[in-house]
């Protein structure tokens, strides 16, 4: 992951974005006070400090498998792990005047649910985040087609010709014939 966020975000402390080993005490002993309390400090892979006075007390915090952003004080923390991401797209705010925010979908467990960070202080930042979102997002994914079993799993061919049996989807006599299909 370290080296995904290296090729994608850049150290531009102009932008409020700084990557390790640059990363400004100050600022990110106050980001893991205020809102990355659950974050050690050698965990830290990078900080977006999204305040205008240069505190880091808003923002986020990049770590190795996940991130944790706060917005402003009065948003709750948010904890996000990178595989649990299925959707990140960054856009402008009140057409244009307004900064921009990356819109998040997150999914865990059955629950998909959206998520915003606001880069209306640093609008420059958003697409930078936004495109290492993306690419932690799809890095796990086997896009390989699975490959094709070098034999039968005869016990779960039989279990589901007994539930299409069971649910009545299925005759008996069909049920009977591949069976015997099984057999051979």
């Amino acid at each position: 992951m370290e080296a995904l966020l290296r090729d994608r975000l850049p150290h531009a402390p102009q932008m409020g974005l700084f990557v390790t080993p640059n990363l400004p005490s100050g600022r990110l002993d106050n980001a893991l006070s205020d809102y990355a309390t659950e974050v050690e400090r050698g965990e830290v892979l990078a900080l977006y400090d999204a305040t205008l006075s240069g505190t880091g007390g808003d923002g986020a915090v990049f770590a190795p498998d996940r991130f944790v952003f706060q917005n402003n004080d009065l948003q709750a923390t948010q904890t996000v792990r990178y595989p649990d991401l299925v959707g990140v797209e960054a856009h402008s705010r009140w057409f244009g005047l307004g900064g921009k925010e990356v819109a998040l979908t997150v999914n865990r467990g059955r629950a998909t649910f959206e998520l915003t960070m606001d880069f209306s202080g640093t609008p420059k930042a958003a697409s930078y985040v936004a495109d290492f979102l993306d690419a932690a997002m799809v890095r796990d994914i086997d896009f390989a087609p699975a490959a094709e079993p070098d034999t039968t799993d005869v016990t779960a061919v039989r279990d589901a010709l007994e539930r299409l049996r069971a649910e009545q989807k299925l005759t008996e006599a069909d049920f009977e014939r591949l069976l015997e299909t099984l057999k051979d």
